[in-house]
């Protein structure tokens, strides 16, 4: 499923416009896209003063320039060594593991055995001796056993096909978690670089703020402003302190939760570069919902996993129904074994009378060969098969229930990410507008309130509209981008893969 777009930059809104709402804008902000405020002939305004520090950054001590990380670079490394991805990948290491386990049921079982001992003391030798030998023989020998059932394969192949559809399933679950380890990075570093432009203007309203107090304060002295006005003026340059310090906050956290998403030390200083932000429209092609969705169904990994997963279960009851089976074993057995008499005495009288051959030399030639074959059946496999097939069958109705599930969110996440992408466009659309208004009613009421007849209210809302607008913006241009990745990864493209 898609990872909810709630964590995703656009989503702050609470957050924004309650910075929006208290910021403090000056005819500084319009004057980016608009023209100047008429000379009313005031006093010149006072140096600016200088901003407060912001709250520093625990990094380690280094005398090298701090790297820069692109986006490209962080979903690289996410994709690289990433903990989802890696124990993905762990998990796919130990499907192929059981993948060739399951050929052991086919194998022929072989047995080696070697033997040399020293055996001593005084036995009765031979049915008629009365009286015990005192004997010392060293004894050698080999012993070489295989035995292969031959209806092994038979019982095999269920498991060895199960086996490989598991494996299929844990490679596919893989493939979807690269592709949503890609689009969470992708979120968080776009976060990031949201929180970093909000810090600019929270910095940039600081100092207007504080230019603005610096102004009333000489215009209240001559006496062409009431007091009410620097108090406002003021209170606000306090609040937007007070801001500026929680956007850089916020920055900072999100900063370090990205880093920790890929495995970089959250105390190394670490320079957050601005990605180009992909605006453009998509064809009316990728709007289409009907045409999307067959297409995500034909390619997500998730949808196959869960595919592949019915498939392994269908092989897992068979695996169980042939474990009651008889096991036809076909055996062959050479040994042989070579012995030496170091003494051997009766009453005293030695009883090795002929010459001895070497021990080693006799190992060859007195050679044993056994061929057997056997049927065996062992009643309570009956029962222990019993079991696992009815566990085998409540794991494949599982199985479908879960694909199901995963097709139905297949669709959703598809209808989902067209509607928002949809959103983002008209957003787009209205923050535009939304910005030239807000423009030109501060360009009027600046001029009004210069002149004497706007009040500082009237001032400070058109300044708090337009610091709202320029924030709407920020979030409309990050939404559209990350609207065109989520479409991406509902299709299940691949994390390199874009829409065109």
């Amino acid at each position: 499923m898609i990872p909810s777009l709630r964590s995703a930059p656009y989503c702050r809104t609470a957050g924004v416009l309650a910075l929006a709402l208290l910021v403090v804008a000056s005819p500084r902000l319009a004057a980016q896209s608009t023209a100047s405020p008429p000379d009313t002939g005031h006093p010149a305004v006072a140096q600016p003063v200088p901003l407060p520090v912001a709250p520093p950054k625990a990094t380690a001590m280094s005398t090298d320039p701090p790297p820069v990380l692109t986006l490209d670079t962080a979903v690289a490394l996410a994709l690289e060594i990433g903990t989802a991805v890696q124990e993905g990948r762990f998990a796919s290491a130990i499907a192929r593991s059981e993948v060739s386990r399951s050929y052991g049921g086919i194998l022929p079982s072989v047995t080696a055995t070697g033997l040399r001992a020293v055996t001593q003391g005084d036995p009765l030798v031979g049915a008629r001796a009365m009286v015990p030998w005192n004997t010392q023989y060293e004894t050698m020998g080999y012993q070489l056993q295989t035995s292969l059932n031959l209806l092994g394969g038979i019982s095999a192949y269920p498991a060895i096909r199960s086996a490989q559809y598991q494996r299929q399933t844990t490679d596919l679950t893989l493939e979807r978690t690269r592709q949503s380890v890609a689009l969470d990075v992708s979120q968080a570093f776009l976060q990031t670089v949201l929180d970093s432009q909000l810090v600019a203007l929270a910095a940039q309203n600081i100092q207007v703020s504080q230019e603005q107090v610096v102004q009333l304060q000489e215009l209240v002295r001559v006496g062409k402003r009431p007091p009410a006005d620097l108090y406002q003026a003021q209170s606000q340059a306090a609040a937007n302190q007070s801001l500026y310090f929680d956007a850089v906050n916020r920055q900072r956290a999100d900063e370090i939760a990205l880093l920790q998403r890929i495995h970089i030390d959250p105390q190394r200083s670490v320079v957050i570069a601005t990605p180009p932000m992909d605006t453009t429209l998509l064809d009316t092609e990728w709007l289409d919902t009907s045409r999307v969705a067959a297409q995500a169904l034909q390619r997500r990994p998730d949808l196959q996993s869960a595919n592949a997963a019915i498939d392994a279960t269908r092989w897992g009851i068979r695996r169980a129904a042939n474990e009651n089976m008889p096991a036809l074993s076909l055996g062959f057995t050479v040994y042989s074994v070579g012995r030496v008499f170091d003494y051997a005495t009766q009453d005293g009288v030695s009883q090795i009378a002929t010459p001895q051959p070497v021990l080693i030399d006799q190992i060859g030639p007195q050679t044993s060969r056994i061929f057997s074959i056997g049927l065996g059946y062992n009643l309570y496999d009956l029962f222990r098969s019993r079991l696992d097939y009815q566990e085998a069958q409540v794991a494949y109705g599982s199985a479908q229930v879960a694909e199901g599930d995963v097709r139905r969110a297949v669709t959703g996440d598809v209808a989902r990410a067209i509607s928002e992408y949809g959103v983002a466009v008209q957003r787009m659309a209205s923050t535009a507008s939304g910005l030239a208004s807000a423009q030109a009613a501060f360009q009027l009421v600046s001029g009004r309130y210069n002149v004497g007849f706007a009040s500082i209210v009237d001032f400070l809302t058109a300044q708090a509209a337009l610091a709202q607008a320029q924030s709407l913006r920020a979030q409309a241009i990050v939404q559209l981008s990350l609207a065109k990745r989520a479409i991406a990864y509902a299709i299940g493209l691949a994390p390199t893969d874009r829409l065109p």
